[in-house]
């Protein structure tokens, strides 16, 4: 079964220790320590998983291994240094080699590499019953131009009355919070894993002393220790562990009565009433969706399908596209299925157990929230946790909602603008229909309740969406007076113009300048583009393995993002500047992977005008607006368009003042 094991040491050049001979071992690769001029190796019997994580501002040379190592030991000159923590870690071995790996991945890229380390991981396997993993983590930071950062920053303090200098740590990586965090986190990703596979199997980071276990925890053994009795020899360590084991069944049996008394009673208490056509149901939807049936997996699920599904919408008709269109039915069918039997179980428990509870004030969603948290906890829920349960689930829809929503800003303005216009036309149609005129009473006494009722509900909803609109512009003015805060032009852009200058923004992680216009920046290079287009082909092309391109764009392009269509548009608007390096191949497979005509196709919106292109065919040249414009001379005119409304607006005013005081000056 899973066990849980989370060790910390740290490299140090005061124990003599050294990172190139430790990264060898752990990689098994043939490394030279620069420093020594010597080569280490270690021969493995089976070669370790290796992959080397880092934050996107650290410099490409992180990702050689030597290169790597061998720049710690150069930056570190003290004797008594710190020079890297490993890290190692138990994997559970329930789960296939596939996501072992990922899950080690996902650990390492979002407890260590998001708070700015590199992370050398190294997954070992010479022994099946103990997989694990190392992971190499450097110390120093580095600073957002790639370049070493300090460790440590001396401050001066007074004590006592006297001025003493003090150390003071730039991260809290060494600090035992940290450590005890990070423990935390592996038990919740690994039982993720688990329950996400299908295994009932949990792990936990607590000691047995923690848990109120009166039994003894064994100690890890390791390869060592195991290929030493395997010899007939004595370890210490299997010893330990045998007469600890041999201790706990006697602690067990004393505690197995009352242990299984109190499963009773829980068992009695709270029992899951499937009938047996739903078990065979549920097994079923599970053996075809390939993950384990409950509420949280389904919701994950439909809206990964509902994702694919928009991607599928813009693409060319072919029988391949249909295809996928009918599995995405065929897996929406079967979790609608699945979700519909947990809801009538949902609904014959809280009966039972919840009788007083309002199911009719609850969705699907929440009552089967509610029954799988009882079971979870044990037992029967209050009110006020009822309510916390309900609270959370609708503030992950929340999430999930506005997630979607700053992720796809420009379709959310152009939705709110396009129904805007829709609501003043059906209020015009419904005043001309009655012939009410606002300028005479009579007409709106003479008008219907139901009518009046009708227009007011329409003006509510305008005026709510203006709110909403507004607010988005707000926001845009905000990010745009960080940007351009001299730049006064600002002002009289649209709220589509204000998108395009703050998408470059985000994208090239910079504010765009005049000098950009005359020489453009480029965020990723021709190689990059054609790998990176290629993925996104076979992620759209190949849904068999479409998730595993996804995860290894995301691995190799770790700041690439997908789900943002922001995002997206700019790397398209990128490709297509340097399409005749890119190539014609690569460019039609990123008009078949893109969504390109929802780009062109939003005729309501105002900055799709004359400079944007109209796809006609998959050949890349047809995409190219024949005028030699591009995304930047887009940006160029939004800004001869509000200098010159400002302009405008400038001499107007002077005008006006000019005026005043001209008149002032007669009354005088």
């Amino acid at each position: 079964m899973a066990i849980y094991h989370f060790s910390n040491q740290i490299i140090s050049r005061k124990k003599q220790q050294n990172t190139i001979a430790a990264a060898a071992y752990r990689s098994g690769e043939r490394l030279k320590d620069e420093r020594t001029n010597e080569t280490k190796f270690y021969k493995r019997q089976v070669k370790p998983v290796t992959h080397i994580l880092a934050p996107s501002h650290a410099p490409n040379w992180v990702y050689d291994r030597q290169k790597l190592w061998n720049e710690v030991e150069k930056k570190e000159k003290q004797w008594n240094a710190q020079l890297a923590r490993e890290i190692n870690v138990a994997l559970p071995k329930e789960l296939s080699h596939e996501d072992q790996e990922q899950l080690a991945i996902d650990f390492c890229n979002e407890i260590f590499v998001a708070d700015g380390m590199i992370a050398d991981l190294a997954i070992h396997r010479d022994d099946e019953e103990n997989p694990h993993f190392h992971v190499m983590l450097t110390i120093r930071p580095f600073n957002e131009d790639g370049s070493w950062g300090n460790k440590q920053i001396k401050v001066k303090e007074m004590v006592n009355g006297k001025q003493r200098i003090k150390a003071l740590h730039t991260t809290d990586w060494n600090t035992k919070e940290k450590l005890l965090y990070w423990r935390e986190q592996w038990a919740i990703y690994a039982n993720r894993s688990l329950e996400k596979n299908g295994f009932s199997e949990r792990i936990t980071h607590l000691s047995n002393k923690d848990r109120g276990l009166e039994t003894l925890p064994t100690i890890h053994e390791g390869f060592v220790a195991r290929q030493i009795k395997n010899e007939g020899k004595h370890s210490d360590r299997i010893q330990i562990n045998h007469d600890r084991k041999e201790y706990n069944k006697v602690v067990v049996e004393l505690q197995e009565a009352k242990r299984e008394k109190q499963i009773k009673q829980r068992n009695e208490k709270f029992i899951r009433r499937f009938t047996p056509l739903e078990k065979k149901q549920l097994r079923e939807s599970a053996k075809i969706l390939r993950l384990f049936v409950n509420g949280e997996n389904i919701r994950n699920r439909k809206i990964q399908l509902d994702k694919w599904n928009s991607r599928l919408e813009f693409s060319p008709d072919s029988v391949d596209k249909y295809k996928k269109l009918n599995r995405i039915e065929r897996e929406t069918e079967i979790l609608n299925h699945a979700e519909s039997i947990l809801e009538n179980e949902a609904n014959r428990f809280l009966d039972k157990y919840y009788p007083a509870l309002n199911k009719d004030e609850l969705t699907k969603e929440q009552k089967i929230e509610v029954v799988e948290t009882t079971v979870f906890q044990s037992k029967k829920l209050s009110s006020q946790e009822i309510g916390i349960v309900v609270k959370d689930l609708e503030k992950k829809q929340i999430e999930h909602d506005l997630h979607g929503v700053l992720n796809n800003r420009s379709r959310f303005v152009l939705a709110l603008q396009k129904e805007i216009q829709n609501t003043e036309k059906q209020f015009e149609q419904i005043r001309v229909v009655n012939g009410i005129d606002f300028a005479n009473e009579s007409t709106i006494k003479k008008a219907p309740d139901n009518v009046l009722n009708k227009m007011q509900w329409l003006l509510n909803q305008k005026n709510e969406m203006e709110k909403s609109l507004e607010l988005m512009n707000r926001l845009y003015d905000h990010q745009l007076e960080e940007m351009y805060p001299n730049w006064d032009g600002r002002n009289y852009l649209t709220v589509e113009q204000k998108e395009f200058f703050i998408m470059a923004e985000e994208y090239y992680g910079k504010t765009i300048t005049p000098e950009d216009f005359s020489n453009p920046p480029r965020k990723y290079s021709k190689g990059e583009q054609r790998k990176i287009i290629f993925s996104l082909y076979r992620m759209n092309s190949d849904d068999e393995n479409s998730r595993q391109h996804r995860e290894g764009l995301l691995n190799e392009y770790p700041d690439f993002q997908i789900d943002n269509k922001s995002f997206m548009r700019m790397f398209y608007y990128e490709c297509m500047m340097f399409a005749d390096e890119v190539g014609l191949e690569r460019m039609n497979q990123l008009h078949a992977a893109f969504d390109v005509r929802s780009f062109s196709n939003d005729k309501e919106s105002s900055h799709e005008t004359s400079n944007t292109f109209t796809p006609q065919t998959n050949n890349y040249q047809n995409y190219i607006p024949s005028d030699g414009s591009d995304f930047f001379s887009i940006l160029e005119s939004a800004i001869r368009e509000a200098d010159r409304k400002w302009r405008e607006d400038e001499f107007q005013q002077q005008h006006k003042n000019k005026k005043k005081k001209r008149q002032r000056g007669m009354e005088r």
